[in-house]
């Protein structure tokens, strides 16, 4: 082999080695939760943990809020813009306290829990569903996943209260606008240990109670809103198997030229 030939099949090579490389160490996390909902009045994991938080005995605005989830093995620390209120309209269980996002009137507000473990299952009594909440799940700084509360509306369909069961406070028949529910995320394959609140609408809150934590083998019951994909690792994405594919292509194409070239200039 000549060294210019050697040359053509070295920057060949490389070029094909960069592409494929590019496409496979683009990762995107593919993991996703298992979603279900509790019956229209159950505000508690009944039947699935007795480990969780009634904020009943909390009296915090802002700050952080520490709790064992009622002799939970996992300790989680709350943090950020939230309040602790007097039951009313929007939430508590039985008329008792609940959490909420701080209300903030000009834009997204948000407040963390950060558990001391990793967890599988978190469950809540999501009050006053509003197009703005959303809660994400964080695995260290990976993103498991994220779930909207138009994804719960969507389902069970639009209030007033009359025409649907999970519309209105069931604890004294008020905000007969907003549907309230109990939700259990469930991680099939990972694990999860901070999970994030959000309210993305100004002046409005994200308001729950009765925060469950546990670690469980299989998924809870109730009726699923979604099926998690159990995938817990990193996968290439789409366009950069694309990339990778066309680079391979294109190298096969180049060497095969190359060869031809060598054929005839001997």
């Amino acid at each position: 082999m000549k060294l210019t030939e050697f040359g053509t099949y070295a920057r060949i090579t490389a070029f094909g080695v960069a592409v494929f490389l590019t496409g496979a160490t683009t990762p995107s996390w593919a993991d996703s939760l298992t979603v279900t909902y509790l019956a229209a009045g159950v505000q508690a994991p009944t039947g699935i943990t007795s480990n969780y938080e009634t904020f009943d005995n909390a009296s915090v605005i802002g700050g952080t809020l520490t709790t064992n989830f009622n002799g939970s093995g996992i300790t989680g620390t709350y943090s950020g813009n939230f309040a602790i209120i007097p039951g009313d309209g929007y939430g508590g269980v039985g008329g008792s306290r609940y959490i909420s996002t701080a209300l903030n009137p000009t834009g997204s507000t948000s407040y963390t829990l950060s558990l001391s473990g990793p967890a599988t299952y978190f469950g809540l009594w999501l009050s006053a569903f509003d197009p703005g909440n959303s809660i994400s799940f964080y695995n260290g700084a990976t993103l498991v996943d994220t779930f909207s509360a138009l994804d719960f509306i969507s389902l069970v369909g639009a209030c007033p209260v009359g025409s649907n069961a999970f519309c209105g406070n069931p604890n004294n028949g008020l905000d007969s606008a907003e549907q309230f529910a109990y939700l259990n995320f469930f991680d099939p394959a990972g694990q999860f240990n901070t999970i994030v609140f959000n309210e993305s609408r100004p002046g409005a809150g994200f308001e729950s109670d009765n925060h469950a934590v546990a670690n469980l083998s299989v998924a809870p019951g109730g009726t699923i809103i979604r099926v998690g994909t159990g995938n817990a690792s990193p996968v290439p994405e789409p366009a950069s198997l694309l990339l990778a594919g066309t680079g391979i292509l294109g190298l096969a194409g180049l060497i095969r030229r190359a060869l031809t070239t060598r054929s005839f200039a001997r």
